[in-house]
């Protein structure tokens, strides 16, 4: 039986691989007349400590590979029944950065049994801020939220659920302690070094998270917690200030060792990290002028489930980066939704599946065919290789970093030669999704109103047929012409047995 489609309240499945903890959150979706929440039902978590692996050139080592895919493994266990619409997870800095990520992902996502979407360090900030928006009071006053993790710590300004500025900063606990505590001993000098290299990461901000005003400032994740937890039961504050940060750093450099550094709130498995991620709070009292600072609950994976829920709704936010993408490019929408429809059917005619089943696959196809032309905004000429590199670096909360690769892959391969695709592309629902794009643009390659008979797609053992009117090749030669050329460039290439594209 699937858990996740069981009569009654939806679960969702949220994975978090940080760069020092792995997290798995399952949640019931309760819709009443305050709205959508979720409540939490189940979670693990294991310490991987995934950043301490990479070495000096940004490789993951053997064996913090085989204590993620150890964590993965128990985490897919309990997600065995859930359905794969219900499940997300995401990867964050460290697989941002590590050289072979792309190879350990594929055994990850084997042991897992879902895919892993590694997200930049802008939608990892919009998904935390989602997360502690849903945890905290909807005051209207403007807040700061830091999010210290093992080797990045993204910080937002915002008011309830709406943020003003985002970014990620590229410290964190683990980098800093492997850096400069790297055998747990913990001097001045070495704190000042961490302490300065974690300002001069927030310095670098592109964003004026800095610049903002804020009300009051909330702390997310394991060192924001240990701190807040060190200030109440050690030092009896209410909150983690200035003065619990001096009397913090004063009892690490006491104790000489992490191993030997034993405060009220502190659990065993935090010592390791607490020099450096002391340090990086430090730096963002500094940097961003907090007084005083809170814990809150809501993190990444709470962010995740509160997306997930988003996805099913009006309100996907990739929607509505799509949108605005189209109104400050000047894409031509009507052109472009005559293109997605066309598209779209080619794909669904060729996959011959339920639409439900075709998922993300059909989803990526249909933006990809609305931002297709947004490289025109930069030149008309090579504007497909325009378009895959602002879908490639472009901000687009919403979207992880595999799905605006494939969106750019997408936009790339909509003209020109194919070959350039030769190893990007695994699987023929990837390649017919390229067709469909195709065919779909060169059909409305007038850019007018007038009505272009929907094609026949057929794909049968490996073999494409492309059909269309013999009226309609004659009334628009150059357009039958196209498609002539284009069957023979696939059957150049030799992705499909063959490609045959006829008129009846």
């Amino acid at each position: 039986m699937n858990e996740a489609t069981l009569t009654g309240p939806k679960l969702l499945a949220a994975v978090d691989l940080g760069s020092n903890s792995f997290r798995l959150m399952i949640g019931r979706v309760l819709v009443d007349g305050a709205g959508t929440r979720i409540e939490p039902i189940d979670s693990l978590k294991r310490s991987v400590r995934l950043a301490a692996g990479l070495d000096d050139k940004n490789w993951l080592d053997a064996a913090s590979q085989a204590r993620a895919i150890e964590a993965l493994a128990r985490f897919g266990e309990r997600l065995r029944s859930f359905a794969p619409e219900a499940v997300r997870a995401v990867g964050t800095n460290t697989l941002r950065v590590a050289r072979n990520a792309e190879s350990f992902l594929a055994t990850a996502e084997s042991a897992l049994g879902f895919p892993i979407e590694v997200i930049s360090g802008h939608e990892e900030a919009r998904l935390i801020y989602l997360g502690a928006a849903h945890a905290l009071p909807a005051d209207g006053r403007s807040r700061l939220v830091v999010d210290i993790g093992g080797g990045s710590t993204e910080c937002i300004v915002g008011v309830d659920r709406e943020t003003s500025a985002l970014d990620s900063a590229g410290t964190g606990c683990v980098v800093l302690s492997q850096r400069y505590f790297p055998d747990g001993s913990i001097t001045r000098s070495a704190f000042e070094h961490a302490l300065s290299s974690a300002r001069a990461a927030f310095e670098a901000l592109a964003h004026p998270v800095s610049d903002l005003a804020f009300d009051y400032a909330v702390g997310t994740s394991g060192t924001a917690k240990s701190l807040v937890q060190i200030a109440r039961q050690q030092f009896g504050a209410a909150r983690l200030d200035r003065q619990v940060l001096e009397r913090t750093l004063a009892a690490l450099l006491e104790a000489g060792h992490a191993d030997r550094f034993e405060l009220a709130g502190l659990k065993p498995e935090r010592r390791p990290v607490l020099a450096g991620g002391l340090a990086v709070m430090t730096a963002a009292f500094d940097e961003f002028g907090v007084r005083e600072l809170d814990y809150c609950d809501g993190a990444l994976r709470h962010g995740v489930l509160y997306d997930l829920v988003g996805r099913d709704t009006a309100v996907d936010p990739r929607r509505v980066s799509v949108k605005r993408m189209i109104d400050r490019l000047g894409i031509d929408l009507q052109h472009a939704r005559r293109v997605r429809d066309t598209a779209l059917a080619l794909f669904d005619q060729g996959a011959r599946a339920a639409r439900e089943q075709l998922g993300a696959r059909r989803q990526l196809l249909e933006w990809a065919a609305l931002l297709a032309e947004c490289g025109t905004s930069i030149s008309h000429e090579s504007f497909h290789k325009h378009s895959a590199y602002i879908l490639t670096w472009a901000d687009m909360p919403g979207f992880s970093k595999t799905e605006q690769e494939a969106l750019a892959l997408l936009a790339l391969a909509q003209t020109g030669g194919l070959r350039k695709l030769r190893g990007r592309i695994d699987d023929d629902l990837g390649w017919l999704a390229v067709v469909a794009l195709r065919v779909a643009r060169l059909l409305h390659r007038t850019r007018d109103n007038d009505e272009t008979p929907m094609p026949a797609l057929f794909l049968k053992r490996r073999a494409l047929r492309l059909e269309m009117p013999h009226a309609w090749a004659y009334r628009n030669p150059l357009l039958h012409a196209s498609l002539v050329d284009e069957a023979a460039l696939w059957n150049d290439v030799g992705v499909f047995e063959q490609f045959v594209y006829k008129t009846i």
